[in-house]
C-alpha cells in the first residue's frame, strides 16, 4: 500500500513567488494548498534570484500565508538565461554510462565550461547513426551553477531545502499537455507559458520534448511600454495593464491609448514567439506544430493568443494546469481559482514529476 506523501512545487518568478503543495500517492494527486507572494521589485531579475534575502523573506511570507509545513519536500523550478537546453545525438550507452562520462560527452555542444555547469539529461530515443549504428538522442541541460547556488542562498535563508530541482519547461509539459479539445491527433504542440520577465517555450511529441527555448520577455513588458508612452510610473502602468486584462471586461473609456500600445507591444512579443518556433521548425527532424497551448501571467493581456494563432495559423488554447489533479478545499473562490490557473502550471508541474 502506497503511503500519501505531499511534496510542494516551488516556482520562483521575477514578480512573485508561488507554491503548489499536492497529495501524492492516491489514484490522482490532489492540489491541497496554493499560494503566491509579490517580490520586491529587483529582488529577482528575469528569472534569477538578485537578492537572496529579500527573496528568502518573500518565501517565509508565502509559507506562513499559504500555510506549508514541509521544509524539506520541495521540488524547485529553474529558468532563465544561465539555462542552456540542447538536443543532441550521442552514440549509444548505458543511463548509468551516460551520467558517469556526461561532462565529456556534452562540452562541444554547451557554452558554458563544464566544471562551472550542473548538467542532468533525459535520453528521448534510441536512433540510428549515419552508417547504421546505435545512437541514442538526448536532452541536455546545463545550469550555470552560480545561478543555481544564488536560489538555494534565497531558500537556506528560509530554512527551505529542496529535495530536488527541475527545469520549468518540463514541468509545464506535465500539467499542460493533453488531447483537451483536439477533434484529431497532431505531430507536435507547443507550450508558450509568458510569464513576467521570462517566457518558456517547449515543443513536445505526444509529452516528449524535442525543443526548449527560454525567452526573456515576458508580461513587463506591457507594463513598461505603458510607463513609457503614457508617462506614468511603473506601478501605476501595471495596474492599467491588469485593468485592460480582466477577461471579458471591455475596455473603460478614455483607455484608447492605452489599449493601442498594448496592441503594439503584443505584435511585437508574438514576432519573437513566431521566431523561436521557426527555427524549430526549420530542423530536419522537426514535426508540424499543430496547435499552441498558452499559459503564464502575461497569457492574460487582451489579443494576445488571436495575433498568436493568425501568426502562426493555428489554433491556439489556454492551458488547463489543474486537469490531472483532484481540488481539495483551498479556501479559494471559484472566480479566484480560474484567475489563478494560468499561474499555477509551473508549481503544479513540478510536483507531478514526483508522481
Amino acid at each position: 500500500m502506497t503511503v500519501p506523501k505531499t511534496v510542494i512545487g516551488l516556482d520562483l518568478g521575477t514578480s512573485a513567488v508561488r507554491g503548489a503543495e499536492l497529495m501524492l500517492g492516491k489514484a490522482r494527486p490532489v492540489l491541497t494548498k496554493f499560494g503566491q507572494i509579490e517580490v520586491p521589485p529587483g529582488a529577482m531579475r528575469d528569472g534569477e534570484v538578485a537578492d537572496p534575502a529579500a527573496v528568502g523573506e518573500a518565501l517565509q511570507r508565502l509559507w506562513s500565508q499559504a500555510g506549508f509545513k514541509g521544509k524539506r519536500n520541495i521540488v524547485l523550478g529553474v529558468s532563465n538565461q544561465k539555462v542552456v537546453v540542447r538536443q543532441v545525438d550521442l552514440p549509444w550507452m548505458a543511463e548509468e554510462d551516460l551520467r558517469a562520462a556526461l561532462e565529456f560527452q556534452v562540452q562541444e555542444f554547451i557554452p558554458i565550461p563544464v566544471e562551472e555547469a550542473i548538467l542532468d539529461f533525459m535520453i528521448l530515443d534510441e536512433i540510428q547513426g549515419p552508417e547504421g549504428e546505435r545512437m541514442m538522442r538526448v536532452l541536455i541541460v546545463a545550469a550555470q551553477r552560480d545561478m543555481i547556488e544564488q536560489m538555494l542562498g534565497a531558500l537556506e535563508y528560509a530554512k527551505l531545502t529542496p529535495q530536488a530541482i527541475d527545469l520549468s519547461p518540463l514541468a509545464l509539459l506535465r500539467s499542460l499537455v493533453s488531447d483537451y479539445g483536439l477533434d484529431q491527433p497532431i505531430a507536435a504542440e507547443a507550450i508558450v507559458d509568458i510569464g513576467h520577465s521570462v517566457t518558456n517555450i517547449v515543443v513536445h511529441e505526444d509529452g516528449k520534448p524535442r525543443f526548449v527555448r527560454i525567452l526573456i520577455l515576458g508580461g513587463n513588458n506591457f507594463t513598461e511600454a505603458l510607463s513609457v508612452g503614457l508617462t506614468m510610473d511603473p506601478m501605476t502602468a501595471e495596474q492599467v495593464k491588469r485593468q485592460l486584462s480582466v477577461p471579458g471586461s471591455a475596455p473603460p473609456p478614455g483607455s484608447e491609448q492605452a489599449v493601442q500600445i498594448i496592441d503594439d507591444r503584443a505584435a511585437a512579443v508574438v514576432d519573437e514567439i513566431r521566431g523561436s518556433l521557426d527555427f524549430y521548425m526549420a530542423q530536419p527532424s522537426a514535426a508540424t506544430v499543430g496547435r499552441i497551448i498558452l499559459s503564464g501571467g502575461g497569457s492574460r493581456v487582451p489579443g494576445l493568443g488571436e495575433k498568436l494563432s493568425a501568426a502562426l495559423g493555428i489554433p491556439v488554447e489556454p492551458g488547463h494546469p489543474l486537469q490531472f489533479v483532484e481540488l481539495a478545499n483551498l479556501g479559494m473562490p471559484t472566480e479566484a481559482l480560474a484567475e489563478a490557473q494560468p499561474l499555477m502550471s509551473v508549481a503544479v508541474g513540478l510536483v507531478l514529476g514526483e508522481a
